[in-house]
């Protein structure tokens, strides 16, 4: 029915206009969900997006939030990267408020190792700790909240993150959504697992020997490692950092902005700046001085691998930065074994805490035989043993400032192969400390140093195997110098996007 002006001014036709009202509001709403499809407009989202969508009204937090439960249900099935559910939860929070901030109601997955959401278990990945409810929210935490992050669960993790392979009886396998025959990666392969599947675009990890860029290098996502103390919550002897994993590089540099700042009382991070990571990832950086080092350690790398990262050396040189092969000369045998005595005291020590608090014994049925192994073995280092090893840990720190005082930036493989077949690096009886690490440090030859050094260094996903397996480039920087990793990062995405690139279990539409 058609009024015009006329009619309409002199009222008319104004109980017609009434009684259309709710058909030409049913007509509006047709066209607006005509005109948003979430499901189909996610493929292309990033965690920014989300929260501009949420925040200029075309979708609410919580139909975002469903829309990340029905990619879960689709694809976890397969991949089991959710460990802890924390959906009523979640629900019950947007409920009774909207949340505020830079990523105000966008759907985010903990890692379910070393942070407390209060009221929920983190199981570490060990039946040790699978009834251990937190009384209240850890640091990291309280600022993943405050940056309006909504947590409807934790991903999986091997037991206490002490393996490179998220693969563990608890939690039970997690699988590669590129092909689930291989490893995601450890520790943070259910994070990792999760952002590549499509079900969330940025997901909490943590990394203490190379856990961040190890599961973003096999699921093809991007992971920085911070430089230590920069983000709350730094752990095991200073070389275990938080941030997280996922598909842009803005998300990366804007959570590293939110999360960045001293925690008062920690050993690290006091005088660190907190610079625009943000406005650094999307400004081109100067021309800058590259090592690009294949030759340490001296392990043998895939040619997929070693071609991905001569290839990422060709277009550094083609965005007018300076690539020469270069190495800091690192003792590797005695920088394994450092690290060696550092985890494996500090778990000791940690798991003696815990029995002698509980009373009682922890018994084998608790904790699972790669674990069992490092404990008896970090017991038997004694305390000059680990003193020695933290005096050392620095001088490797020393060893890298110097080398960094004539190259900006050090590009490696993160991993000497793509991801590795399911129980190619897990713990096999009759393993001690040294035949263990010897086999996941033959694939996991590079990332450790970064942790002991304590600087920032990140996977870019650049490349990918003749069998379509992610392969990610590893850039290191000095210390502080997280923003020149993401200023470089921006335009490595910009120049060369990976952001088109879906798996083959995929939560969304091109699934």
């Amino acid at each position: 029915m058609a009024l015009s002006r006329r009619q309409a001014l002199q009222g008319t036709g104004l109980a017609s206009v009434i009684a259309l009202l709710p058909t030409l509001r049913a007509i509006q709403t047709n066209a607006n969900q005509m005109a948003f499809d979430l499901n189909a407009a996610w493929d292309d989202a990033d965690a920014t997006t989300l929260a501009q969508w949420i925040s200029r009204g075309d979708v609410t937090p919580l139909e975002v939030l469903d829309e990340a439960i029905l990619r879960l249900e689709k694809v976890n099935p397969v991949l089991n990267f959710f460990t802890q559910d924390h959906i009523s939860l979640a629900k019950a929070i947007l409920e009774t408020a909207s949340p505020k901030g830079p990523f105000g109601g966008v759907p985010f997955l903990l890692k379910d190792l070393g942070v407390s959401l209060a009221g929920t278990v983190t199981s570490a990945g060990s039946a040790l700790q699978a009834n251990q409810v937190a009384s209240a929210d850890s640091e990291i935490v309280r600022r993943f909240k405050a940056a309006g992050l909504v947590v409807f669960g934790k991903t999986n993790t091997p037991e206490f993150g002490l393996a490179l392979t998220t693969e563990g009886a608890h939690l039970g396998d997690c699988l590669n959504p590129w092909n689930v025959r291989h490893s995601t990666g450890g520790s943070s392969g259910g994070s990792a697992a999760a952002v590549a599947a499509g079900v969330v675009p940025m997901a909490h990890a943590t990394d203490g020997g190379g856990s961040i860029r190890v599961p973003a290098n096999h699921c093809g996502v991007f992971g920085l490692k911070p430089t230590r103390g920069l983000t709350p919550g730094t752990q095991g002897a200073g070389m275990s950092v938080g941030h997280v994993v996922c598909q842009s590089v803005r998300d990366s540099a804007l959570m590293l902005e939110l999360l960045a700042g001293y925690q008062s009382g920690a050993p690290y991070g006091a005088g660190l700046g907190r610079d625009s990571f943000l406005a650094l990832s999307q400004q081109e950086p100067r021309p800058l001085r590259v090592a690009l080092n294949l030759t340490e350690p001296d392990v043998p790398i895939n040619e997929d691998v070693s071609r991905c990262i001569r290839e990422t050396a060709v277009l550094l040189e083609e965005l007018g930065h300076n690539v020469e092969e270069a190495a800091p000369g690192i003792d590797y045998e005695l920088l394994n074994a450092v690290q060696n005595t550092l985890i494996a005291s500090d778990m000791a020590a940690w798991l003696d805490y815990v029995q002698q608090a509980r009373g009682r014994p922890i018994s084998a049925e608790e904790l699972e035989p790669m674990t069992q192994m490092i404990w008896r073995e970090g017991s038997s280092f004694s305390g000059s043993d680990v003193a020695g090893s933290l005096q050392l840990m620095h001088r490797f720190g020393f060893q890298m400032a110097a080398f960094h005082r004539k190259y900006d930036v050090v590009l490696q493989p993160v991993t000497a192969t793509p991801a590795p077949l399911l129980g190619t690096i897990t713990y096999r009886d009759g393993d001690d400390l040294l035949t263990y690490t010897r086999r996941f440090k033959a694939v996991s030859a590079f990332t450790h140093l970064y942790n002991m050094t304590g600087q920032p260094s990140m996977s870019v996903p650049l490349g990918q195997s003749g069998d379509g397996l992610p392969i990610g480039s590893m850039f290191s920087a000095a210390v502080g110098q997280d923003g020149l990793l993401l200023s470089l990062a921006g335009q490595l995405e910009r120049a060369r996007s990976w952001r088109g690139r879906k798996p083959a279990v995929y939560a969304g539409v091109a699934g």
